[in-house]
């Protein structure tokens, strides 16, 4: 069955109807809400900066990072920067890329072997935001097209299928346009009984409860 993706913004939300599979978000406490269950937070800080080379995987013993093919151009990286980089949203290290010329890199991230139904992030793009989507089974969302964005958090709760894996990917129809991006606070949420078994991994960096 084909996905529907809802769009119902606001200055501080986007969120759709409950009849749709996919709702987007721009707040994030109303996502937590809409996610339900607790909600697993990736934030870098553990991590040492470096480049995530293409074809590598990043395991931050939470989630895994992989780099499938490369931007075009030498300043085209994937890495985790130290949070005194241009690029940080709150000071702290983050995850940066850039999505490409055609053929467009893709970053695939995993949570773990679990299968989510809400993945979210605060982004920031020193452009418009343009050439940034994210991948969910096949759906694309682009993230210029969510109230102007060029900055902030979106969020995606599913309410169909649960999936394994999010991907960030340029524009399919911008094909020569490249779009520097910036992500931290990666964060998924996983229905129980699945959220047990991570818990239990003892190497998360931080978990939210829903209030």
């Amino acid at each position: 069955m084909e996905r529907r993706i809802a769009f119902l913004c606001t200055l501080s939300v986007c969120a759709g109807s409950a009849s749709a599979d996919i709702t987007v978000f721009t707040d994030r406490s109303l996502w937590e809400e809409a996610a339900g269950g607790p909600v697993f937070v990736e934030d870098f800080n553990a991590q040492t900066p470096g480049i995530i080379n293409p074809g590598a995987t990043l395991d931050t013993g939470l989630i895994q990072i992989m780099r499938d093919g490369e931007p075009n151009g030498s300043d085209g990286l994937l890495e985790i920067e130290p949070g005194a980089n241009f690029g940080n949203l709150d000071g702290t290290t983050f995850l940066s890329g850039e999505t490409g010329a055609e053929p467009h890199e893709v970053v695939n991230i995993m949570f773990g072997g679990a299968s989510a139904n809400a993945f979210g992030a605060d982004w920031f793009s020193p452009f418009s935001g343009d050439g940034i989507g994210l991948m969910v089974d096949g759906e694309l969302i682009l993230l210029d097209q969510i109230g102007g964005f060029d900055q902030g958090f979106v969020g995606i709760v599913s309410d169909g299928p649960l999936f394994s894996s999010i991907q960030i990917v340029g524009n399919p129809a911008a094909p020569t346009f490249q779009e520097l991006w910036s992500a931290d606070n990666l964060s998924f949420a996983v229905p129980s009984p699945a959220a047990a078994s991570l818990l239990s991994l003892g190497a998360l960096t931080m978990v939210r409860r829903k209030r």
